[in-house]
């Protein structure tokens, strides 16, 4: 090898010996989009229980329609914070939400149900409460209800906020 070569060689060898590693590419975090959303339904009952529902949608949109009982009645719009929608996704989770029963029926008549539906991309599922914890459904589904409720704000709509009515 020539001396110029090997003067090259040797400065080349330096050169990448003095390089920084790659810095790793950041892991992608799922970007908030509408294609995720929570919603919760409740219907009348015999009495004078609030009919109307809610969806959050992962972008934060809040969308309510408001039929029997309510304060305001058609649609409404708002806006949640991300980290209270991220935590009514993380409430799915925690809850086992898509191994749950489809519904949770009591053998009565004349009470409110609650349904809450979740579409997560091409995951759906919805599970039916008439009649609550007392037909085995999860505590954690009616904190999942009262917790869509509060990150929706359903108390401007909604006489108590639509919360869940606790058994006597």
């Amino acid at each position: 090898m020539k001396p110029m070569q090997i003067l090259f060689a040797l400065g080349a060898l330096c050169l990448s010996a003095c390089a920084t590693a790659p810095t790793p590419e950041p892991t992608p975090t799922p970007t908030p989009s509408a294609e995720r959303s929570i919603t919760l339904s409740r219907t009348r009952c015999f009495g004078f229980c609030p009919d109307y529902s809610v969806t959050v949608q992962g972008d934060g949109t809040v969308i309510y329609q408001g039929r029997n009982f309510v304060r305001v009645t058609g649609e409404q719009r708002a806006t949640a914070a991300p980290e209270d929608v991220a935590s009514l996704f993380a409430m799915v989770e925690r809850a086992n939400f898509y191994a749950l029963r489809d519904e949770y029926r009591a053998n009565i008549s004349d009470i409110p149900s609650f349904t809450v539906t979740v579409v997560d991309g091409a995951r759906r599922k919805s599970v039916l409460d008439y009649g609550g914890e007392s037909v085995g459904m999860p505590h954690a589904v009616r904190e999942l209800q009262d917790a869509i409720d509060r990150v929706a704000g359903t108390q401007r709509w909604v006489p108590g906020g639509g919360r869940t009515p606790k058994p006597e």
